[in-house]
């Protein structure tokens, strides 16, 4: 089976009639044992002014609300995608700024400026002191709601809130009760014989252990990116459906066009597959030796 390339919803839609598999369980705890401080007041009446649609989803997102799968709607009604990525890294900020709001072809655009202090992957915390300026543009909708559009960023929590070791634990590929996107990937590949190393989204989207193939096979990677950031991935399952790993849908068989951006696809390459275990062979008959007679 070969598939051309789709042509994704910008907006990132087709999700809504997705057939949900059985979910795995996917929550990151935070200091303390519960997110601190999430305010579960009514995203909409924030979200009529786009300045304060981003302030809302910046403040929840800092405090967690887009790795726990129990917090997630504080952010729900302030987005255009309706399934989150079970991501596998995540930043965290001393905080943020915005800029004077641009309106460009109806859409607004806001640049948010985050003070990162650490960036947090499989296992790893990795300081650092730098500036991370992102553009983010919100649509407004047929009810009057200023929404953030697709694809979604990565999460980026307050340093204060949160015990970094935890969360980098629990972004591991195995031994977590977390399942991210990349590590459901892995867990895919090697159930299907191939011997690859554990990779997050960036090192999968750049592996020597893989091609990049312009159709689609099934058993091939679907990498997401916004831009030229890759940011999602998941199983080819057929000619219309990929299988991925989200935060507040657990494992969803979805369209292509779920997840919005551009899609590549990734296949594994045959020396990395792993030897074939040889079909079990039938016990032999034990000959019956004869008796004598005495």
């Amino acid at each position: 089976m070969k598939r051309a390339a789709p042509q994704p919803h910008p907006q990132g839609r087709g999700a809504a009639d997705a057939s949900r598999l059985p979910l795995h369980a996917s929550r990151i705890i935070l200091i303390g044992g519960a997110l601190l401080g999430i305010v579960a007041a009514s995203g909409t009446a924030n979200a009529v002014d786009p300045l304060k649609t981003i302030r809302a989803f910046c403040q929840a997102d800092g405090r967690g609300a887009r790795i726990d799968p129990l917090s997630w709607l504080a952010i729900a009604d302030l987005v255009t995608w309706p399934l989150e990525p079970a991501w596998d890294h995540l930043y965290l900020i001393r905080g943020f700024e915005l800029s004077t709001p641009e309106v460009h072809d109806g859409e607004v655009a806001v640049a948010v400026q985050y003070t990162v202090t650490a960036d947090v992957r499989s296992n790893v915390v990795t300081p650092t002191n730098r500036v991370d300026t992102r553009i983010v543009r919100l649509v407004r909708g047929e009810d009057g709601v200023w929404r953030i559009r697709a694809p979604a960023p990565p999460p980026y929590l307050f340093e204060s809130e949160v015990d970094d070791e935890a969360l980098a634990g629990l972004l591991g590929p195995s031994g977590s009760s977390y399942l991210s996107n990349t590590a459901f990937v892995w867990t895919m590949l090697r159930a299907a014989g191939w011997t690859l190393p554990y990779a997050d989204t960036n090192a999968l989207a750049a592996s020597s252990d893989f091609t990049t193939e312009r159709s689609a096979e099934v058993g091939d990677v679907a990498v997401y990116y916004d831009g030229e950031q890759p940011y999602h991935v998941g199983i080819v399952e057929s000619d219309n459906t990929v299988v991925s790993a989200t935060l507040n849908g657990g494992i969803r068989r979805t369209s292509f066009g779920a997840f919005a951006g551009e899609i590549k696809y990734r296949r594994p390459i045959a020396t990395v597959h792993a030897t074939p275990t040889p079909e079990p062979k039938p016990t032999p008959r034990r000959k019956t030796k004869k008796r004598r007679d005495r």
